[in-house]
């Protein structure tokens, strides 16, 4: 569990079910590493064993409160939670590490923040909070306390490679290529399967213009994944610092294929059209569907790290934010915040709508026509 494995995890302890399936101890062991790995059904048969085995004990009224969190009454436990960790419970880290992943998920950045900030002054050689608090903080562009978590997170777990990877593309995106090198470079050696190790080592390799090699990793990893966005998009690029416009014009519109509303994508084509004859036009156009896509990007970030935050009861915020999120590619969590908007204002128009339409994309017409129940007639 300590490691995260919890498929090595839940081996063992079903070994260990085999043997003495009637030990309680043993059956909770089995909840929390169900519930850690995101079965909650699984979870709550643990539970229930629990309880036919030992009846209601303090350890298992702790995991069913857990379990309530993560299902998604987080704000209504929070206080008690956070209550039980100032009295120093013997599950505090436990709870925090829920409450946590809740927020986490619910795209709630800062108040996350806070909750790892916790975990880590009781835990501070805690793997798993460190690499959260990283991942957090580059959510908030918080770059240098993102690189020092993850750093701290590789001295205590060297082998946690997806930890690796993303400290490596942090440091690149933070114009840092020669120090991400090294990290690509060993995860490379390790064939640590993840495509992106190669189109980080290929953005490495045009910083010390060897473009060529370059070029040869990201066509390895587009014959592999012909729809990889990174490689794609990076391709166009080469092609565009090369002069071969019409190359990059060709991998960029690829690219934005995958993700329509990515601003870099979308700025690089204005600029490979604007370099080609008579496209001034087009050019102009992709520079301002460039313009509307960043402030659409510029929006949802203002929401989630400010506005949410400072008005969390608002309908109106929740389904602005969840749309967007939809719009983005971000599902499951603009799922979260059309909901949370009826969760204030069960008939909130705009959610029922953005939720119908969601769900007619998605071919689940019975959940689309318990939305549109709620919507004015002919609307």
């Amino acid at each position: 569990m300590a490691d995260e494995d919890f498929g090595e995890a839940r081996r063992h302890v079903e070994l260990a079910l085999e043997l003495h399936n009637r030990r309680a101890s043993t059956n909770l062991l089995a909840a929390r590493i169900e519930r850690a790995a995101g079965d909650y059904s699984k979870t709550e048969q643990y539970l229930i064993r629990c309880k036919e085995l030992d009846g209601i004990t303090e350890s298992l009224q702790m995991q069913w409160l857990l379990l309530r969190c993560e299902r998604g009454e987080v704000d209504e436990l929070a206080s008690a939670m956070l209550d039980a960790v100032a009295q120093h419970h013997p599950a505090s880290a436990e709870i925090l590490e829920s409450m946590a992943r809740v927020y986490m998920t619910q795209t709630r950045y800062l108040e996350a923040l806070g909750i790892l900030d916790k975990w880590i002054a009781l835990a501070p050689d805690s793997p798993r909070a460190l690499d959260w608090r990283g991942w957090v903080n580059n959510q908030l562009d918080h770059r240098g306390q993102a690189i020092d978590d993850y750093q701290r997170t590789l001295q205590l777990r060297p082998r946690r490679a997806n930890v690796r990877l993303r400290l490596a593309e942090l440091l690149i995106d933070s114009s840092r290529h020669i120090e991400a090198l090294p990290h690509l470079e060993q995860l490379r050696s390790e064939q640590y399967p993840d495509p992106d190790v190669l189109v980080g080592l290929a953005a490495c390799r045009v910083v010390q213009g060897r473009t060529d090699e370059a070029r040869q990793l990201l066509d390895e990893v587009l014959t592999a994944n012909p729809n990889h966005f990174a490689a794609l998009r990076q391709r166009g690029n080469l092609e565009r610092e090369a002069g071969q416009y019409v190359e990059s014009e060709s991998w960029l519109r690829k690219a934005l294929e995958q993700k329509p509303l990515d601003p870099l994508a979308r700025y690089s084509l204005h600029l490979t059209l604007l370099a080609q004859p008579d496209r001034q036009a087009e050019a102009e156009q992709e520079r301002l569907r460039w313009e509307r896509d960043r402030q659409v990007t510029l929006r949802l970030t203002r929401l989630i790290r400010t506005e949410l935050l400072a008005h969390p009861n608002d309908p109106d915020l929740a389904a602005e934010a969840g749309e967007l999120l939809l719009k983005v590619g971000e599902d499951r969590r603009g799922l979260y915040w059309l909901n949370k908007a009826l969760s204030i204002a069960p008939n909130h128009v705009a959610s029922h709508r953005a939720l119908c339409a969601y769900y007619e994309r998605t071919n689940d017409p019975v959940r689309a026509a318990e939305h549109r129940k709620f919507l004015p007639a002919n609307k």
